[in-house]
């Protein structure tokens, strides 16, 4: 959550009438976290459907790579149980959908879902690696 909160302390549309957060990649992964811990739960069934697809705003490969390299960190929490409404699958994807143009299901590894990533962005994919080593 911490990455998330970064994101939102450098938005320009923060604590002003624009700040809409069911129609943010970055406030919709906010609330996901926020739901998820408040019932509980890791799995939010539907909720994949609910991510917002007109969030316009720039978000830069260098920026992503620290949010994205936290839920690869997270995904020992699913151990078996992953499923595309996953919270961290859900916080995942609404960041990836920020910068790619496909969707990336999760392959089980760290080194190979850094493979799908560069063949759609390489910068995503250096940002990732270089917070992933730190």
């Amino acid at each position: 959550m911490t990455k998330l909160n970064q994101f939102c302390n450098e938005c320009d549309s923060k604590d002003t009438p624009d700040c809409k957060e069911a129609s943010c990649l970055v406030g919709y992964g906010k609330k996901v976290i926020r739901f998820a811990l408040q019932k509980g739960v890791m799995d939010i069934p539907g909720a994949h459907n609910l991510i917002p697809k007109n969030d316009f705003k720039p978000y830069y490969p260098e920026a992503l790579g620290g949010a994205l390299a936290e839920t690869c960190n997270q995904r020992r929490e699913c151990r078996d149980n992953h499923s595309q409404d996953c919270v961290i699958s859900l916080v995942r994807n609404a960041l990836e959908s920020a910068v790619l143009q496909e969707p990336i299901d999760y392959p089980g590894s760290v080194f190979m879902y850094l493979a799908k990533i560069k063949e759609q962005n390489s910068e995503l994919a250096e940002a990732l690696a270089k917070a992933l080593k730190s």
